[in-house]
């Protein structure tokens, strides 16, 4: 796991990173990963990483150190062209993998989708594994169908229908179905199609946040994506719309975005904990219901009242819900949140890193005191990117002493 924030005003946007990393499928974790990187050694652009540390195997800082050697001097009117650029990039370098390690991410992705099914059905019907029938794993399949049908899908797969991925895979998912004894594999290949297509996480994920300034930008803005694994000429990836930041003369001014393990970051500017404040809602949502229920009790246990009881369970509990939780949240906009992004509008780039830097400590001091893996630890990398001065390092950690290896510097723009 990991912690990131970006914080941005129309001076500059500092970035911050922590360096813990977990050890494949093991509970170790060390603290020597990078995870902010110049995406180009002329100009101010750079992208921080988070989630599986590979692509298709692949260690990212090598995707992106070869992609900053092609880029060489050529620069973009808009940060969003370096994504374009990126991506396609990924496809000119055939993903960094041959046809069958391709061919072996979509089975390890087959085998996680279909194992997730098992384990939704276990958590929402507490039946055993040995007890789940054909019929019963079908209905699921068929629901998450439904569901991510019904969502938006990943841009490459718009135009590669359903007819273009049975005739990649289909003998291959016809495959793994004989194996695991399932026996529609056409409906277990049209749901892991719509799982695939559609912009939600999904394992083997990594989150890439491009962040800084195209040539004819003179404010920040970060572009997060979110990137899996490549098959058949297509890029499963999608823009995180959600947390994408632009600093405008007629709009945000200044803006906080964390990814990643975002709990720690969210409660100090919302000014309150995230998952508490999901469980205020939930307790709101019950008391409403328990509150009208207990109302008209009374009203039908009188022949005189009664009539006014239908009135009362014809309300529409779920808009109050809505309502209460709104004012809610206007209240910790104007009380917390705004406050705190008026601060931040008129911060300078030390205090901005300052800040950055901060967020990622405080979260990484937290998962220190709470029990389990300490998933945010070590030290916390800190970068100021700016339209004048471009990219620049605040902290960063080096596997070697700087003052051995002048060379490396010397023939970093070579």
């Amino acid at each position: 796991m990991t912690a990131l924030v970006g914080v941005l005003n129309k001076h500059a946007v500092a970035i911050a990173a922590d360096s813990a990393v977990t050890m494949g499928n093991t509970h170790k974790v060390v603290n020597s990963a990078n995870k902010i990187f110049t995406l180009s050694k002329y100009h101010p652009v750079a992208v921080m990483t988070y989630g599986d540390a590979a692509f298709m195997d692949v260690p990212w800082d090598i995707i992106i150190k070869e992609y900053r050697k092609e880029l060489g001097e050529t620069s973009f009117p808009i940060l969003s062209r370096y994504i374009d650029d990126f991506v396609q990039f990924l496809h000119r370098r055939n993903f960094f993998c041959d046809e069958e390690t391709q061919r072996s991410c979509m089975l390890l992705l087959l085998d996680s989708f279909f194992s997730l099914c098992h384990n939704e059905i276990l958590r929402g019907k507490g039946i055993e594994i040995k007890d789940q029938t054909e019929e019963i794993i079908a209905e699921k399949l068929q629901q998450c169908l439904d569901s991510n049908k019904a969502g938006n899908q990943c841009p490459e797969f718009s135009e590669y229908g359903y007819e273009d991925f049975t005739l990649y895979a289909k003998s291959d998912i016809d495959e793994y179905a004989e194996k695991v004894g399932f026996n529609d594999s056409e409906l277990l290949c049209k749901s892991f199609y719509h799982y695939l297509s559609a912009s939600l996480d999904i394992s083997l994920n990594t989150g890439l946040v491009f962040v800084g300034y195209g040539e004819d930008e003179i404010y920040p803005s970060m572009f997060p994506i979110n990137v899996s694994f490549g098959m058949d000429g297509h890029l499963r990836y999608y823009l995180d719309e959600s947390n994408v930041a632009r600093i405008s003369e007629h709009g945000s001014s200044a803006v906080i975005v964390p990814f990643a393990q975002i709990d720690i970051t969210q409660t100090i500017i919302r000014g309150i904990n995230p998952s508490f404040q999901e469980i205020i809602y939930n307790v709101i949502g019950k008391s409403i219901h328990s509150l009208s229920n207990a109302i008209t009790d009374i009203l039908d246990a009188h022949a005189s009242t009664a009539i006014v009881s239908p009135a009362i369970k014809s309300l529409d509990k779920d808009s109050i819900i809505r309502d209460i939780t709104h004012q809610i949240n206007k209240e910790m906009r104007e009380s917390y949140t705004a406050p705190l992004l008026n601060t931040v509008v008129s911060l300078d780039k030390e205090d901005m890193a300052n800040m950055a830097e901060s967020f990622i400590s405080l979260t990484s001091l937290v998962r220190r005191m709470q029990p389990g893996e300490e998933t945010v630890g070590g030290p916390v990398d800190v970068a100021v990117i700016s339209k004048g001065d471009g990219f620049v390092w605040i902290n960063r950690k080096h596997y070697f002493k700087p003052e051995l290896n002048a060379s490396f510097f010397n023939n970093y723009f070579k």
